[in-house]
This record gives C-alpha cells, structure tokens and sequence, in this order.
C-alpha cells in the first residue's frame, strides 16, 4: 500500500512529474499532434497549479509558457 501523502507533497510529486513529462515532450518531436495536446494540458494544469499560495516554494516561479512555449 502507497504511503499517504500531505496535500503539500503530493502537489510536489504532481510538479515534478509534469517538469518531467514536459522536458521529455520538448526533446522529442514537438510537431506530432498527440505531443502537442499533450504539452498543451501540462502547461494549463502547472499554470492551475501556480494560483496555489505555496506554488513558489515549489518551483513555479517562473513564467510557463515562457519556459514551455506553445506556439
């Protein structure tokens, strides 16, 4: 059985792992259409995640679409 985790971690772990996912989107082929939706939903959820009032703590200090462009 997973361990439980505070709210605090597991918006930690779900961070991390969409960095994650992202840099592995941004090295491979960007112009699949998969690839690109899928870009797109990590960076609106890290954008959804950057209201929460500890965001920076935890490495959304920064401008996401400036570091994940879409376009």
């Amino acid at each position: 059985m997973m361990k439980k985790l505070t709210a605090a971690e597991a918006l930690e772990n779900l961070i991390r792992s969409i960095h994650i996912s992202l840099g592995e989107i941004q090295s491979g082929d960007s112009a699949d259409e998969f690839a690109y939706g899928e870009k797109v939903a990590y960076v609106e959820c890290l954008e959804i995640l950057q209201l929460w009032e500890m965001a920076e703590k935890y490495g959304l200090d920064y401008d996401v679409e400036e570091r994940f462009p879409l376009g």
